[in-house]
C-alpha cells in the first residue's frame, strides 16, 4: 500500500499503541494496522520487539505525526488534565488515531489515553482492560490545607503534598453502536462496543481515584 492507501472500505483498519505488540494477543491482520515510529521506543522486551517487526513485515504502516493533530489532542489533554498522565508516545498515537478518527479504531488499553479518546468520540478497543465508560477531569488537592488546584505537586500555600482527585465526571450515553469484530469490547473479551457518537452529562464531584 501506498503512502495513505488505506484498507478497503468492508475491511476496518485499527491506530495501534505499544500494548498491541507488548501483549501479544492481538487477533486482527497486522496489514490492517496503522502504528507511529515513538511507538517502538517504548518496546522493551524482546518478544515484543519481534513482534513489532514481524507486523512491519506483515504490512503494519508506520505513518508520522501531524502536528496540527497533534496540538489538538495536547489541548484536550490540558482541559481533562491528563497532561502529565500522558508520554509523548500516548499524545502521538492519539493525534494518529483524531487524523483517522471517522475510519479507524484506536487500539490501547491506557486509561489516560482512553479519556482522551472517549472527549473526542474516537472509537476504542482495549487490549485486555475494560473501556472506561465515563470521561473525566482531573484536580488536585492538597493533603495539608485540603484546597484545590489545578495541577502540581505540592502545595503552594502549605507545602503539603498534592494528590490527584476527580473533580467532574462527564458521564457518556452511547447513541449508535459500532461494531468492530467477534470480540468488540477487547481483544481477549466479549460484550457490546460502546457507540462512537456520544453524549455526555456532567457531574461535579470531589471523589478519590483510588
Amino acid at each position: 500500500m501506498t503512502e495513505h492507501q488505506l484498507p478497503a472500505e468492508s475491511a476496518p483498519f485499527y491506530v495501534a499503541d505499544s500494548a498491541v505488540f507488548i501483549m501479544g494477543n492481538c487477533n486482527i491482520p497486522y496489514s490492517n494496522m496503522i502504528s507511529i515510529p515513538s511507538v517502538e521506543s517504548e518496546i522493551k522486551s524482546e518478544d515484543a520487539l519481534l513482534r513489532f517487526d514481524i507486523a512491519k513485515a506483515e504490512g503494519l504502516r508506520i505513518e508520522a505525526v501531524d502536528k496540527s493533530f497533534l496540538d489538538e489532542i495536547k489541548k484536550h489533554a490540558e482541559w481533562t488534565r491528563d497532561i502529565n498522565e500522558l508520554s509523548r508516545t500516548d499524545l502521538e498515537v492519539l493525534a494518529k488515531a483524531l487524523e483517522y478518527k471517522d475510519k479507524a479504531v484506536l487500539i490501547t488499553d491506557d486509561f489516560a489515553v482512553q479519556n482522551i479518546a472517549v472527549r473526542l468520540d474516537i472509537t476504542v478497543l482495549p487490549v485486555a482492560q475494560r473501556i472506561i465508560k465515563d470521561n473525566i477531569i482531573w484536580q488536585k488537592q492538597c493533603t495539608g490545607c485540603f484546597k484545590y488546584f489545578k495541577d502540581g505537586d505540592d502545595c503552594p500555600v502549605c507545602g503539603s503534598p498534592l494528590k490527584k482527585r476527580m473533580k467532574k465526571k462527564l458521564k457518556k450515553k452511547p447513541q449508535n453502536s459500532k461494531s468492530t469484530g467477534s470480540n468488540p469490547n477487547s481483544l481477549s473479551g466479549s460484550a457490546s462496543l460502546f457507540a462512537s457518537t456520544l453524549e455526555f452529562e456532567e457531574y461535579d464531584t470531589e471523589f478519590d481515584d483510588e
